[in-house]
C-alpha cells in the first residue's frame, strides 16, 4: 500500500447526508440511495459538477456513521442547493491518502492497513476519513474500480 502526505484545498461541493450503521451492506445500500437521489438532482438541475463523487464519513458511533455524499461544482454551483441537497466544501488540509483498487466490499482491507499504518507511525487515528470514487461500478470490472481514501493528519 503506497500512503502519501497530501495538502487539499476544500473546493463548493453539493451533498446530501444520511446516518448508516456501520453493517457493510447497510452502508452499501445506503450509499446507494444516496447515489441515486444525487443522480436525479444531477438530472434535474444540472449543476456544474467539477470533479467524481465523494462520501465523507464521519461522527462514528456505536449506532452508525454520518455520510455526505456528493460532488465538486465549479462556481456558483453552490447555488443550487436545496431540499435535501446542501452547499458546503470539500475537506481541506494535510490528509494521508491511499488508492484502494478493488471491490468495494474490499475497502475494509484497505482501511486496515491504514490503521495499522496510523499506529506504525504513533499517529492518533482519525475520526473521519472521505473516499473519492475514480470510475463507476458497472462501466468497470469490480477489479478495477478505484477508490482514493483520505484522513486528515495534522500537518
Amino acid at each position: 500500500m503506497k500512503v502519501e502526505t497530501v495538502k487539499l484545498h476544500p473546493q463548493p461541493m453539493l451533498y446530501l447526508t444520511r446516518r448508516s450503521s456501520m453493517d457493510p451492506a447497510t452502508i452499501g445500500q445506503t450509499m446507494g440511495e444516496m447515489f441515486a437521489a444525487m443522480g436525479g438532482f444531477i438530472g434535474e438541475k444540472n449543476p456544474p459538477v467539477s470533479g467524481p463523487p465523494m462520501a465523507i464519513y464521519r461522527d462514528h458511533a456505536a449506532d452508525g456513521m454520518t455520510i455526505d455524499l456528493g460532488f465538486p461544482v465549479a462556481g456558483a454551483g453552490t447555488a443550487m442547493a436545496g431540499g435535501e441537497i446542501k452547499a458546503g466544501t470539500t475537506p481541506g488540509g494535510t490528509a494521508v491518502k491511499v488508492v484502494h483498487r478493488g471491490p468495494y466490499d474490499r475497502l475494509r482491507d484497505t482501511y486496515g492497513e491504514l490503521e495499522a499504518h496510523f499506529a506504525k507511525e504513533g499517529i492518533p487515528m482519525p475520526t473521519r476519513s472521505w473516499e473519492v470514487y475514480l470510475n463507476e461500478p458497472g462501466v468497470v470490472p469490480d477489479a478495477d474500480l478505484l477508490t482514493e481514501i483520505y484522513m486528515p493528519v495534522a500537518a
